[in-house]
């Protein structure tokens, strides 16, 4: 069975957005690390992740596996599925016995993101926004956002967009790229391309779920390329746990209804 959740979305949003302005330069790696020097960051023991673990369902264990035993895996989910939770606990299981030095969670700044011209505040606080997904799935695993947040300014996780990349070098870190169906091949390109060999890294989305359709689909064909060689592979979630609204709303497809306006 899939996990609860531990903090409601509209808690987790509302503490995001009434962060202080050195919490939010945290959220964007330029805080000075003085000021939070707090090392003893709670990772949960083995016994608390086995609990979790246990939690998890038979295709969410393929995908925590298969994180840890490959250097990339590809992941291709319905909504609802548990996608960046498993990542992120796997993620958390590889930090806590020395196999990665970090967790780096990437999200792509899509054009309808940037359009929103009319939301509140700089270009950092908008997308203060975009870390839900990854806060959520660390409430569900039981860290407050305060503790994530000192995980943050210790540079154990790192928190950013495509737009950051360029130079750098990711060695022995784990990478998830969430909302992947809405990158194209060039950003693929550039983030993939600066990770070495002892980095677990892996790419998740949704084709149900693509803000520009009108673009070749990048997402499955260098996902699939990727999991075809010998350091990847490609594992699927199928299950909506969010209930039979979220699955109805899923299934449906534009046409195929035909009974729109009839009683």
């Amino acid at each position: 069975m899939f996990l609860g959740i531990g903090y409601s979305f509209c808690e987790i949003y509302k503490y995001i957005n009434n962060i202080s302005p050195a919490q939010t330069n945290v959220l964007w790696g330029v805080a000075d690390l003085r000021i939070d020097s707090d090392k003893d960051i709670r990772i949960k023991n083995n016994k608390d992740r086995d609990r979790v673990y246990t939690m998890f369902s038979g295709e969410q264990k393929t995908m925590f596996h298969a994180i840890q035993d490959n250097i990339f895996t590809f992941c291709e989910a319905t909504a609802g599925s548990g996608k960046t939770l498993v990542s992120v606990a796997s993620m958390l299981d590889l930090y806590a016995n020395g196999e990665i030095n970090g967790i780096i969670y990437i999200q792509k700044v899509s054009q309808r993101f940037l359009q929103n011209g009319f939301l509140p505040g700089t270009m950092e606080e908008k997308t203060n926004a975009l870390w839900l997904p990854f806060l959520d799935a660390m409430a569900t695993l039981g860290y407050q956002p305060e503790a994530v947040f000192k995980m943050v300014a210790n540079g154990m996780i790192i928190l950013t967009t495509d737009s950051n990349l360029r130079g750098v070098n990711f060695e022995k870190m784990g990478i998830i790229l969430d909302e992947c169906s809405n990158m194209d091949e060039e950003t693929l390109r550039l983030i993939l391309t600066r990770c070495h060999d002892d980095c677990h890294i892996v790419m998740i989305g949704d084709r149900k779920q693509k803000d520009n359709r009108g673009r070749n689909d990048a997402f499955l064909a260098y996902g699939q390329y990727l999991a075809d060689k010998d350091f990847g592979c490609s594992v699927q979630l199928t299950h909506n746990y969010r209930g039979k609204f979220s699955q109805a709303a899923e299934s449906f497809v534009s046409g195929d209804y035909k009974n729109c306006g009839k009683r």
